[in-house]
């Protein structure tokens, strides 16, 4: 328990500074856990913050004071964080100001903003403690503008003059008195070059991709499960600070900071897996932001991958034997000859939307082909081509808050051609629909629907592919070609093969799905232009 002011401040200074292990002898920890870092993610962008979180096996009845300390490879503690907890061994809610969070719900209470002992500008009171876990915030460097880049470890309260740059670190969590009195537990942490598998958590089987795909590499790659510091859930609660999340998470992808010794913008190397990816993810306006705002896209050490398929999975009914039947997706990464990929065809008698796929339900009937490339279908069939694309160079805007951004351009539209069949465009991106209700575009992928076969001729007709960014600029490496072969509905007619031709003046339908805004007419005469 902390004892009121004027004492305060000056003993808990006093605590803070005794060398680790002297204010209790240390015992082996039962209640007191290390829960995060976790130990699949003990290695950290350079000058990252980082949240240490301890979930009690069992509730408390009064968990006492907590201390953590931060020492760097010659033993040499340069980082102390400890709470102050009141009568019932826990923070109380008047040593910490909620105000200071942008964005809360639920009631829980955030380490980034206790205010005692010291006021918020003490970067060692940042240790909150609760009958059911302690969290705690130790700063790297990343966010030392937020106006709490103190520390008392040197023996009183001074700005941080060292940031936590490349090298291995022990972490030391001691419980000082209450049910937690002389428990310790430690952890080493590592500082340095991070490489990561990165995608959206939403659905769970793509967040299981992520992990996969990260687990089957040697040595694994880096997923970012654990607590970002300033974002944390717990029940029905939860914060968020963006201006600090955001900015750890975007150094963890690109480091771009001065002052790191091996992590650099350069240096920096990434898996990503483009799937439904939404227009606000933190996958998109920070993560792959962070790619293309350093010009990473098309980087040896940047790899994109897709479902092979287009989805994680998908199940339907066959149309023709009224079977059940399914399919897994794999990842793969993009081959690197190519910006476009298709990943299957999908051929119905029913109705269809353009950009456009449901996974709600698996009673659909129709046919599922897995070389889009070359298909085959009877007249007045529907057919809808799924396919993915990676990102393009582009500037970025501010999307309104610290690290988070909107890229300016992707590929938006897409021009089949053939002389005989005449154009065929297609804007915009995907549109996918969740069991639970959730529908969202997903950048970086569509589905063109030809719903107009009836009028095709049969024969094999070589349809050209070409795809355009938001201004009307033909993209390099997006030059594709489908063999489409359609037959009669009837007998009789005469078949023909055709070939690709020369591409026409597209025609843009819609507006994309991504933060980019078409100017319809503009984007026409600026293609009319640049194709002659």
């Amino acid at each position: 328990m902390c004892v009121p002011q004027p004492l305060k401040v000056a003993l808990v200074i006093l605590i803070l500074a005794m060398p680790a292990g002297s204010a209790v002898t240390a015992m082996p920890a039962g209640n007191l856990v290390i829960t995060e870092p976790s130990v699949n993610e003990t290695v950290f962008a350079e000058m990252r913050d980082f949240y240490v979180y301890g979930l009690f096996p069992a509730p408390l009845d009064h968990p006492g004071n907590i201390r953590v300390v931060l020492k760097d490879g010659d033993g040499t503690i340069i980082r102390t964080v400890a709470s102050c907890v009141n009568e019932t061994g826990v923070t109380p809610e008047s040593s910490v100001n909620m105000s200071l969070v942008p964005e809360k719900w639920g009631g829980l209470l955030a380490p980034d903003v206790v205010t005692e002992p010291g006021g918020f500008e003490n970067g060692s009171n940042k240790l909150l403690v609760t009958h059911t876990y302690y969290l705690v915030l130790v700063q790297g460097g990343v966010t030392r503008g937020m106006g709490s880049y103190t520390d008392v470890s040197g023996g009183r309260l001074e700005p941080i003059a060292r940031d936590l740059t490349a090298g291995t670190y022990t972490l030391v969590v001691e419980g000082l008195d209450g049910d937690l009195a002389g428990e310790q537990v430690e952890r080493e942490i590592v500082f340095g070059k991070t490489h990561a598998s990165l995608g959206v958590f939403r659905p769970e089987s793509n967040k299981q991709s992520v992990i996969g795909w990260a687990d089957e590499k040697m040595p694994p790659l880096r997923v970012y499960i654990d607590w970002f510091p300033g974002y944390f859930r717990s029940g029905e609660g939860g914060y968020e600070i963006p201006d600090r999340w955001q900015a750890n998470n975007a150094i963890e992808v690109v480091n771009g900071l001065e002052g790191t010794a091996a992590d650099t913008a350069a240096g920096a190397r990434n898996d990503c897996v483009i799937y439904n990816i939404g227009n606000t993810s933190a996958t998109l306006q920070v993560e792959l932001a962070a790619i293309l705002m350093h010009g990473l896209e098309d980087s040896d050490r940047t790899t994109f991958t897709h479902y092979d398929i287009g989805e994680p999975s998908i199940a339907w009914v066959d149309r023709t034997t009224s079977a059940a039947e399914s399919l897994t997706g794999k990842l793969v990464a993009y081959p690197a000859d190519t910006r476009v990929v298709y990943t299957r065809a999908e051929i119905t008698d029913g109705p269809v939307r353009e950009n456009y796929f449901s996974a709600v339900g698996n009673d659909s009937k129709k046919t599922v082909d897995t070389t889009p490339e070359r298909v085959t279908i009877v007249q007045g069939e529907n057919l809808t081509l799924y396919g993915v694309t990676r990102p393009i160079a582009t500037k970025l805007t501010g999307a309104g808050s610290a690290w988070r951004y909107v890229p300016d351009d992707q590929i938006v539209m897409y021009v089949y051609e053939n002389a005989t069949l005449g154009a065929f465009t297609f804007t915009g991106c995907l549109e996918r629909e969740f069991e639970d209700g959730y529908v969202g575009y997903a950048n970086y992928e569509f589905g063109h629907a030809f719903t107009e076969t009836a009028v095709m001729p049969p024969g094999t007709w070589l349809l050209s592919v070409s795809a355009y960014n938001s201004t009307g600029a033909l993209v390099e490496k997006t030059n594709r070609t489908i063999e489409l072969e359609v037959t009669a509905a009837s007998p009789g007619l005469p078949t023909v093969i055709a070939v690709a031709a020369p591409a026409s003046t597209p025609a843009p339908r819609e507006t994309p799905g991504f933060g980019v805004v078409l100017v319809l007419v503009g984007l026409t005469v600026a293609v009319v232009v640049r194709r002659g």
